[in-house]
Protein backbone atom coordinates (compact mmCIF):
# COMPACT_ATOMS: atom_id res chain seq x y z
CA UNK A 1 0.00 0.00 0.00
CA UNK A 2 1.26 3.47 -0.91
CA UNK A 3 1.06 6.02 1.88
CA UNK A 4 0.04 9.54 0.96
CA UNK A 5 0.59 12.36 3.39
CA UNK A 6 -1.08 15.71 2.93
CA UNK A 7 0.90 18.53 4.51
CA UNK A 8 0.38 22.24 4.92
CA UNK A 9 3.73 23.98 5.20
CA UNK A 10 4.55 27.53 6.21
CA UNK A 11 6.35 29.38 3.42
CA UNK A 12 6.67 33.01 4.44
CA UNK A 13 4.99 35.87 6.20
CA UNK A 14 4.40 37.45 9.52
CA UNK A 15 3.22 35.60 12.63
CA UNK A 16 1.30 38.76 13.57
CA UNK A 17 -0.45 38.97 10.19
CA UNK A 18 -0.93 37.12 6.94
CA UNK A 19 1.36 34.24 6.04
CA UNK A 20 1.71 32.11 2.91
CA UNK A 21 1.35 28.34 3.15
CA UNK A 22 1.74 25.53 0.62
CA UNK A 23 -0.26 22.31 0.34
CA UNK A 24 1.60 19.15 -0.66
CA UNK A 25 0.87 15.45 -1.08
CA UNK A 26 4.09 13.74 -0.08
CA UNK A 27 6.61 16.03 -1.84
CA UNK A 28 4.35 17.08 -4.72
CA UNK A 29 3.34 20.76 -4.57
CA UNK A 30 -0.39 21.36 -5.13
CA UNK A 31 -1.14 25.00 -4.32
CA UNK A 32 -0.48 28.03 -2.11
CA UNK A 33 -2.83 30.05 0.05
CA UNK A 34 -2.70 32.91 2.52
CA UNK A 35 -3.87 32.69 6.12
CA UNK A 36 -3.80 34.93 9.16
CA UNK A 37 -2.57 32.80 12.08
CA UNK A 38 -4.88 34.58 14.53
CA UNK A 39 -7.87 33.13 12.60
CA UNK A 40 -7.02 29.69 14.01
CA UNK A 41 -6.41 26.19 12.65
CA UNK A 42 -9.96 25.46 11.46
CA UNK A 43 -9.91 28.51 9.20
CA UNK A 44 -6.45 27.48 7.97
CA UNK A 45 -7.79 24.07 6.91
CA UNK A 46 -10.79 25.69 5.21
CA UNK A 47 -8.54 28.06 3.26
CA UNK A 48 -6.35 25.11 2.21
CA UNK A 49 -9.44 23.22 0.98
CA UNK A 50 -10.69 26.30 -0.91
CA UNK A 51 -7.28 26.77 -2.55
CA UNK A 52 -7.27 23.12 -3.66
CA UNK A 53 -10.74 23.48 -5.18
CA UNK A 54 -9.60 26.57 -7.12
CA UNK A 55 -6.48 24.75 -8.30
CA UNK A 56 -8.53 21.75 -9.49
CA UNK A 57 -10.99 24.05 -11.30
CA UNK A 58 -8.15 25.99 -12.98
CA UNK A 59 -6.46 22.76 -14.09
CA UNK A 60 -9.76 21.47 -15.51
CA UNK A 61 -10.31 24.72 -17.42
CA UNK A 62 -6.79 24.67 -18.86
CA UNK A 63 -7.19 21.05 -19.97
CA UNK A 64 -10.60 21.84 -21.47
CA UNK A 65 -9.16 24.82 -23.39
CA UNK A 66 -6.32 22.67 -24.72
CA UNK A 67 -8.86 20.16 -26.06
CA UNK A 68 -10.72 22.94 -27.84
CA UNK A 69 -13.70 22.88 -25.48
Amino acid sequence: MVMKMITIRYESGDNQGTSTFRVQVNKKFLCRFEHNLSDGPAKCLQRAADALKLEEWAEFEIMNDCKGG
